[in-house]
């Protein structure tokens, strides 16, 4: 039976890390041939589509090699960087790929003996681990109807081994990624939050949800009580049973209304949050996987 030999994907910054695989080729240094190497600009280049397609190609592991801490040549770029590589791992290992296929060096031009190094490491863990994927699959293909979000999302899916559990929480410094919250017991209808969104994330359904609103924190906004939050909680006092089902508000009756929002679309942008007076709406550094691959 023929030995397993993974393919490696490899992210190198071209001020750093590219030139240290450079020096180490130009210098006879010998390493496993395993290895595919992709030249970026700046490892804060580096997306996290570009991980996944990774995968979907049939690598079995993907390293990003970025400049020294401090020594990036876009002041910051490789720290954006490690905070997606944070999150990208938590994601390949919700969906049962594994986060240790995944992995982010900090490499210097001068450190070629050090990119020889992690090449023979990486590829030998992944000789352990086997293959990434039990069989070749399709590529995800982009909608040009639908944006990058979710574009992401149908990889997620795409690649899922398994359902994810739990959600994941979004690393400090990763400002795209997140969810929001809805308080119903707020909301008085106005419909700016799905006025606002421009990527069409919320949506307004003639429907009451008194079983939610119910069970809903009744707290005041700003230190005031509005009329709205008056009724519900006259409501919840003279309740006799929670309601099973939501009701259909009729044609013509305005200012009730159920928030729908997908996740799917929301590239997290808060505009919703920032444009509601009654501070219904809520952003959590959250990515709530289990909704997304639905």
């Amino acid at each position: 039976m023929n030995k397993f030999e993974p393919t490696i994907l490899a992210f190198c910054c071209n001020y750093c890390a590219y030139a240290a695989a450079d020096i180490a080729g130009v210098s006879r240094m010998q390493y496993p041939t395993n290895v595919r190497i992709v030249r970026l600009p700046c490892s804060g280049k580096v997306d996290i589509t570009y991980i996944l397609r990774g995968f979907e190609s049939g690598a079995d592991g993907v390293i990003v090699c970025a400049c020294l801490k401090g020594g990036c040549h876009f002041v910051e770029g490789n720290l954006f960087a490690e905070n997606r590589i944070k999150l990208t791992k938590d994601i390949l290992e919700a969906i049962g790929i594994g986060g240790e296929r995944l992995d982010m060096y900090f490499i210097s031009s001068a450190m070629a003996p050090k990119f020889v190094e992690v090449v023979k490491e990486v590829t030998e863990k992944l000789r352990k681990l086997g293959p990434a994927l039990p069989k070749k699959i399709q590529l995800t293909k982009q909608d040009p109807e639908a944006n990058k979000r979710t574009f992401l999302y149908n990889m997620i899916k795409n690649l899922a081994l398994r359902r994810p559990e739990n959600v994941i929480t979004v690393p400090e410094g990763l400002e795209e990624f997140g969810k929001i919250e809805f308080n119903p017991s707020k909301c008085i209808g106005c419909k700016k939050c799905e006025e606002i969104c421009p990527e069409k994330a919320i949506d307004s359904i003639r429907e009451l949800d008194l079983s939610t609103i119910l069970k809903t924190s009744m707290d005041q906004t700003d230190g005031r009580s509005t009329k709205r939050q008056r009724l519900y909680e006259t409501l919840t006092k003279i309740a006799r049973k929670s309601p099973s089902k939501p009701i259909s508000i009729p044609e013509g009756f305005e200012g009730f209304y159920k928030m729908q929002y997908d996740p799917k679309k929301c590239v997290f942008c808060e505009k919703c949050r920032d444009v509601c007076l009654e501070k219904t709406i809520n952003s959590v550094k959250e990515l709530d996987l289990y909704a997304i691959t639905a």
